[in-house]
């Protein structure tokens, strides 16, 4: 037992230490915390004793404690904010895992975004007629770590669906647009550095920087909206080292970004030399996208557009525009991660674009996510919702007396995945009491629509 007595103090967090314990402190100590958070003891956004009343709490040194909460902090379980003192990361107990169920277990999924895969018919017939070629073999070989002309033309065919122009020395490929985001995390960012982002975002983007040891840390928001005063408070107090956006159907929110804001942010980005990754993976879903963040920001706009929605989501691959100065970097650090994408899926890719049949492709992509929205509209009623006719995604609020958490649960022992936005909280901010819903994960138009009868009947029982 502690020495001092703490019997009557209000501690939010009384953990004891193990005479038998063999661990250092400071790993026993997070190790304790880990367990209370995913036991329930400690719920998320509780506030943690401060680091010096927990040390005389326990008698133990001050920077045994501080070595703990770095710890945790490593771990994703806390986040400290700056002159309020530490919480637990309003996502610590939940899973960012976003996760296929086994398709054995009949559950209707409509969490994973899942593209059309009637719609891969059309880029397998051109792998078959590739397979035909005399010299087939040859791109079951490792792919050339400088990429070739015809490559370099076909990511500009890509980039130019974006309005954006790009050049050699700009362009890289990465295989998926989850590889891309960790590279470029790796290469502009180190462990312990601070990025901001929205409140709730891409839990990919929570995974790779969790690895990597960088804090996101949320943008406080001016009523919803995304002002220089808010960047700069993020600058100011975090020590924000850059920023990563979703300007396009933010994963999960749906919501987009006008124009102006895209400009607000790529001059504050500019003017303060703060690199500025933005994840354009839902944005060709848009017949003519919104000019993109990077258009107005050419020395820290960091572009990365993956094939998985609008191709092929097997296709594995993702065009990165990258400023000529940040270029070297960021080429050096995929190569160690993947020497190179596969020669088979960059001919793949350079053929489909440079052929035109990417057009019919992704007319039909659109043209399906646009009948699953209709389909959306006429059998959810009554309910709040973010999104358009364009959007993969929607986002539900939820009525007061059911959590998200609790939400999530209940739809899958009614055999439907949905997933609960504490999956998408970012740091110690308030989990919205809302969902994302996929419109493209059941494959099949009548077991979609299966899945909202039963999602309508939930929202409103």
């Amino acid at each position: 037992m502690p020495v001092n007595s703490f019997q009557n103090y209000p501690m939010s967090w009384k953990p004891t230490l193990d005479a038998n314990n063999q661990k250092p402190i400071y790993i026993y100590l997070a190790d304790t915390l880990e367990q209370d958070i995913f036991s329930g003891k400690l719920t998320p956004g509780t506030k943690l004793p401060p680091q010096r009343e927990l040390a005389d709490y326990l008698d133990i040194n001050l920077s045994t404690v501080t070595r703990a909460f770095k710890l945790c902090e490593q771990r994703g379980l806390i986040c400290s904010v700056v002159g309020n003192g530490t919480y637990i990361s309003s996502d610590a107990a939940s899973n960012s895992l976003l996760m296929l169920n086994n398709p054995n277990q009949n559950i209707i999924e409509m969490g994973a975004i899942l593209p059309n895969i009637e719609i891969n018919k059309y880029v397998s017939s051109y792998l078959q007629d590739m397979s035909t070629e005399p010299d087939f073999y040859k791109l079951l070989q490792y792919g050339t770590i400088e990429y070739d002309d015809l490559q370099i033309r076909a990511a500009q065919k890509w980039l130019s669906f974006f309005s954006i122009s790009s050049s050699k020395k700009q362009i890289l490929f990465s295989t998926g647009s989850q590889n891309g985001i960790f590279a470029v995390l790796a290469s502009l960012f180190q462990s312990g550095d601070r990025i901001a982002t929205m409140p709730t975002t891409y839990p990919g983007l929570k995974v790779a920087a969790k690895i990597l040891g960088i804090h996101l840390i949320p943008l406080h928001l001016d009523n919803g909206e995304i002002t220089e005063e808010v960047l700069r408070y993020a600058c100011n107090t975090q020590n924000v080292k850059g920023f990563y956006f979703i300007p396009d159907f933010h994963n999960p929110t749906s919501e987009l970004l006008s124009v102006p804001t895209r400009e607000l942010i790529a001059d504050f980005c500019e003017k303060e030399k703060k690199p500025c990754i933005e994840d354009a993976i839902y944005s060709l879903f848009m017949p003519t996208p919104p000019a993109p963040i990077c258009s107005f920001a050419p020395t820290q706009g960091i572009f990365i557009s993956s094939t998985s929605k609008t191709l092929a989501p097997g296709l594995r691959l993702a065009v990165i525009h990258a400023p000529e100065v940040l270029y070297p970097t960021i080429k050096e650090t995929l190569y160690g991660m993947q020497i190179a994408p596969p020669a088979l899926l960059m001919q793949l890719f350079t053929r489909i674009l440079l052929s035109g049949r990417f057009d019919e492709i992704r007319r039909l992509r659109i043209k399906d996510v646009e009948e699953r929205n209709k389909i959306f509209d006429e059998i959810i009623k009554d309910c709040e919702n973010i999104g358009n006719s364009h959007s993969p995604i929607r986002w539900i609020t939820l009525s007061k007396h059911i959590s998200p958490t609790q939400f999530e649960a209940l739809a899958l022992s009614h055999n439907l995945q949905i997933y609960s936005a504490d999956r998408f909280t970012v740091g110690s901010e308030p989990i919205p009491n809302a969902i994302r819903v996929s419109l493209i994960s059941a494959q099949q138009i009548n077991v979609y629509k299966e899945g909202l009868q039963i999602l309508q009947k939930l929202l409103h029982s």
